[in-house]
């Protein structure tokens, strides 16, 4: 069975260019996301689906996300500590109608599944460029 990864992902696209000394091109220095590492999604989904077995939640829509807003200049200079390469990030305007700061609330998750999440970008990135560089070995 063959697996398509989307390069759409922005951590996986600049690892990948980074790698490879490329330059990448962030759309507004100040833009804000929430990036959550896919072992928190993972363990929130798990407590979602227990939850809802036991009857503790019902008709409920929670947010899963770290909770925490990181710039993708942040996130793009971590890969570049992890990879041991200086990025080459170009900075240009943000596009229009692109959303430019995004955290979740993730407050319902945590009240009703004792959601935590464990993994911030600091300590995700060097897992996520391991992960990246296995899995290109295996490809």
């Amino acid at each position: 069975m063959a697996v398509r990864l989307s390069v759409k992902a922005p951590i996986l696209r600049f690892i990948r260019r980074i790698a490879a000394g490329q330059p990448i091109t962030i759309f507004g220095a100040d833009k804000v996301l929430d990036f959550t590492f896919v072992d928190d999604c993972v363990d929130g989904i798990a407590r979602g689906v227990t939850a809802l077995a036991a009857g503790r939640v019902r008709n409920e829509t929670i947010n899963l996300a770290c909770g925490q807003g990181n710039t993708l200049v942040r996130m793009a200079e971590l890969v570049g500590q992890a990879l041991d390469k200086t990025p080459q990030i170009n900075v240009a305007p943000t596009q229009l109608g692109e959303v430019t700061r995004y955290v979740a609330d993730i407050s319902k998750a945590k009240a009703l599944l004792g959601y935590a999440p464990q993994v911030p970008l600091e300590a995700g990135i060097p897992r996520a460029v391991a992960w990246s560089r296995e899995w290109e070995t295996r490809r």
